[in-house]
């Protein structure tokens, strides 16, 4: 797994997702769009994502997840799905818009979950 070299002040081009993943989910390849704003957004909403560790985390989590969920209680959001990868300490989720319609698949955020949060967040999809 090759750690993409992030830019902090422009949007980002990143490889697309593994041929594993897409053929489960039934999505055809695109690559992913790392915005600008949403490198901005993330770094102040999720302090845990410190900005060296960021690449690599986000490697992680978009080309080696343990678990994929589509989003299912937010309302209008069906294509966004969790990524989901566990590390020693925590896990990693990015939330990402797998959209049809889009060129590319475009990453909401990225975030670091203890355990217990997790299984809140994987309840509360399963339940919907």
């Amino acid at each position: 797994m090759k750690i993409p070299a992030i830019i902090f002040d422009d949007d980002n081009i990143l490889p697309g997702l593994n041929s594993e993943d897409l053929s489960a989910l039934d999505k055809e390849d695109k690559p992913v769009l790392l915005k600008k704003g949403v490198i901005e957004r993330n770094l102040a909403r999720h302090p845990e994502v410190e900005k060296e560790d960021f690449g690599k985390l986000l490697a992680r989590v978009l080309y080696s997840p343990d678990i994929i969920v589509k989003e299912k209680v937010i309302p209008g959001k069906e294509n966004y799905h969790h990524f989901v990868k566990y590390l020693r300490r925590g896990n990693a989720i990015a939330l990402i818009e797998l959209s049809k319609n889009k060129d590319t698949y475009q990453i909401v955020h990225l975030q670091k979950m203890n355990d217990k949060n997790l299984k809140r967040l994987l309840k509360k999809q399963n339940r919907s």
